[in-house]
């Protein structure tokens, strides 16, 4: 009975029926957030993962499949989303290690106050790259893109991406060479 109440929610999604979205949310919301946080242990990572799961379920209603039980999509989707999530998050935790090891942060007194200042004088140097540059460079570093995600996020082309961040980089050596004894 349980496969023909999805059978017929899915169905009304498809027709756009948000009361249909709405109780298919409420029947699937906590066993999926169980679900992604069992697997990653992160609260915030899980959470995200199941709203934006729910997003491409409604932003997507004509195209969901009526010849595969819904729970089965959704828990495919949620899981997807939860290695996209854990993805960028290890891209940002290894943009900040890698900032941190190339500034050589460690060759001075490792206390919060010179981590702050450390991170404050690298992320004014992003806020001085060109516009363009320091999109693209937050969304290859900070969000843990890749040229072909930014590139067609952006409309551009990836090499285009890859030229953007080579200046970039650039940039950033210039700006942060005056520094370069004390980060």
């Amino acid at each position: 009975m349980p496969e023909i109440q999805d059978y017929n929610l899915a169905i009304q999604i498809k027709e756009g029926n948000k009361q249909a979205f709405d109780r298919l949310f409420l029947k699937y919301f906590n066993p999926l957030y169980r679900y992604a946080f069992n697997l990653c242990k992160n609260k915030a990572i899980a959470e995200d993962s199941v709203q934006q799961t729910f997003i491409k379920i409604w932003k997507n209603t004509r195209s969901i499949p009526t010849d595969i039980a819904i729970g089965k999509i959704l828990f495919t989707y949620t899981h997807n989303q939860m290695i996209d999530e854990l993805r960028k998050e290890n891209a940002r935790k290894k943009y900040e290690d890698s900032l941190i090891q190339n500034s050589a942060i460690y060759t001075f007194e490792e206390n919060k106050e010179d981590k702050q200042r450390t991170k404050a004088i690298i992320e004014s140097a992003i806020d001085k790259l060109p516009e363009k540059s320091k999109e693209i460079f937050r969304l290859a570093k900070q969000e843990g893109l890749t040229h072909d995600e930014i590139a067609e996020y952006l409309k551009i082309s990836p090499k285009t991406v890859e030229n953007q961040l080579g200046n970039a980089y650039k940039k950033l050596r210039e700006y942060l060479n005056p520094y370069k004894e004390i980060l």
